[in-house]
């Protein structure tokens, strides 16, 4: 497994925390777009609805967001944590 690449003058946590709050950014645009997209639909398909794909959305969003990292900066759970 790969152990990253160091860069020097970059902190990591300084990155770590850039990178939450634009990936949190993104997912309120995403999750607003889906709102917006399922608001037609009768209420219990539109919950359900967003509830399923919210809940893909999310998990995958920061399964890649911790894949990114983890090439960046190798294992980076114990800094998330």
């Amino acid at each position: 497994m790969s152990r990253g690449i160091t860069m020097e003058g970059l902190d990591p946590v300084d990155l770590l925390k850039f990178v939450g709050r634009k990936s949190k950014k993104f997912q309120a645009v995403f999750l607003g777009t889906l709102e917006t997209l399922l608001e037609d639909l009768e209420p219990e398909t539109r919950d359900y609805l967003f509830k399923s794909i919210r809940k893909l959305y999310l998990d995958n969003q920061n399964d890649y967001t911790r894949a990114i990292l983890k090439v960046i900066f190798g294992d980076i759970e114990h800094m998330i944590k």
